[in-house]
C-alpha cells in the first residue's frame, strides 16, 4: 500500500449536511492509475459506544468511492445508481477510513468495482459495489429545494443502551422474538440530489437493526465484530413525513457466528432494500 494524500482526510469538494452526517471527506480519481480513493471519519457524536466506527458508515463510502471508479472509468455521460453493495472485514474499523477502489468491468449499462479498506491501522476488508445508468434521472441542483422534512425522534423501548449513534439518528429501538425494529425519520440532510435518502444512510439504519437483534439472541459474554454486509436496493427510499423501519431477524447463531437478515421498509409497507449481515462473536470471558 502508498501512502498518499487520501489518508488526510480532505474536505469535500461540497459541503453541506450530508457529508457532515455521513462523515465523508475529499474523493480523488487518479486517470492514471484508474484508481478511486475517499475517506470518512466519524465524531464521537456518531460512534459506537467503544470509540470505533459503526459497521453501517463502511456502506457509505464503500457506496461512494466504488461508484465513483465505475462511473469515471466507465466515462458514462447519464447519472448512475448502485443496486448492490458488499463488503467484508477482519475487525472493527478505528479512526479514519479509507476505500481504494479500481473498476474491474463495465459496458454502456453497468460496472463493477472493487476497493480495499482501510484505517489507521491499516488494511481491514474488502467492498465491492454494482452500479447502473439511469438515462434522465432527475436531480436536484439546489439542495434547498429538497424536502423539508423533520428529523423526528423515536422511543427505545429497550435494556440496551442507544450508542451515541443512536442518538446522532434519534432512532427508537424495539425488540421482538428473534429481532429487532429501529424506527427513523430522517431529513434531506441524509440525501442524495435526488431526494431519496443516500445509499449509507440506508446502510446504517438496517445495520442498526442487525446490532440490536444479534446482541439480543447471542450469550451475554461475547463481544460483536460484525464481518460482512451484502444489501441489494430494491427501490429508492424517498424522503418523507413518514418513519421508516428497519427490521431485522436473526437467521442463525451459533458459538462463533450469528446470521441476520434485515429490509428496510419504506411508510408504504414496500422494502427499500434487503441486507444480510454476519457477526462474528468473539468470548470475553
Amino acid at each position: 500500500m502508498t501512502t498518499d494524500r487520501s489518508r488526510d482526510h480532505l474536505p469535500p469538494d461540497f459541503s453541506g449536511e450530508l457529508s457532515t452526517n455521513l462523515a465523508m471527506g475529499g474523493a480523488i480519481w487518479d486517470q492514471a492509475s484508474g484508481r478511486a480513493s475517499a475517506t470518512i471519519r466519524c465524531t464521537p457524536e456518531q460512534s459506537e459506544a467503544d470509540g470505533s466506527v459503526p459497521f453501517g458508515y463502511l456502506a457509505a463510502i464503500a457506496d461512494n468511492n466504488n461508484a465513483m471508479a465505475n462511473i469515471n472509468s466507465a466515462a458514462w455521460p447519464d447519472n448512475s445508481i448502485l443496486i448492490e453493495v458488499a463488503y467484508q472485514t477482519t475487525r472493527a474499523a478505528r479512526g479514519t477510513v479509507e476505500v481504494r477502489s479500481h473498476n474491474s468491468a463495465y459496458n454502456d449499462a453497468m460496472g463493477v468495482a472493487q476497493g480495499v479498506m482501510l484505517d489507521d491501522e491499516g488494511p481491514f476488508g474488502q467492498s465491492q459495489c454494482t452500479s447502473v445508468t439511469v438515462p434522465a434521472r432527475p436531480m436536484v441542483d439546489d439542495r434547498a429545494e429538497l424536502p423539508q422534512v423533520d428529523h423526528l425522534a423515536f422511543p427505545w423501548r429497550s435494556d440496551f443502551a442507544p450508542a451515541p449513534v443512536d442518538r446522532y439518528l434519534k432512532g427508537g429501538l424495539e425488540l421482538f422474538e428473534g429481532g429487532a425494529i429501529y424506527s427513523a425519520q430522517l431529513d434531506s440532510g441524509w440525501s442524495s440530489n435526488y431526494g431519496s435518502l443516500h445509499g449509507g444512510a440506508i446502510g446504517l439504519l438496517v445495520t442498526r437493526a442487525t446490532r440490536y437483534a444479534a446482541l439480543a439472541a447471542s450469550p451475554r459474554n461475547v463481544e460483536h465484530v460484525p464481518v460482512s454486509f451484502n444489501i441489494n436496493y430494491v427501490r429508492p427510499a424517498m424522503v418523507a413525513p413518514a418513519p421508516m423501519k428497519a427490521v431485522a431477524r436473526v437467521i442463525a447463531v451459533t458459538t462463533r457466528f450469528c446470521t441476520l437478515e434485515s429490509e428496510l421498509i419504506l411508510p408504504s409497507g414496500k422494502p427499500a432494500a434487503r441486507c444480510r449481515v454476519i457477526h462474528r462473536l468473539v468470548p470475553t470471558g
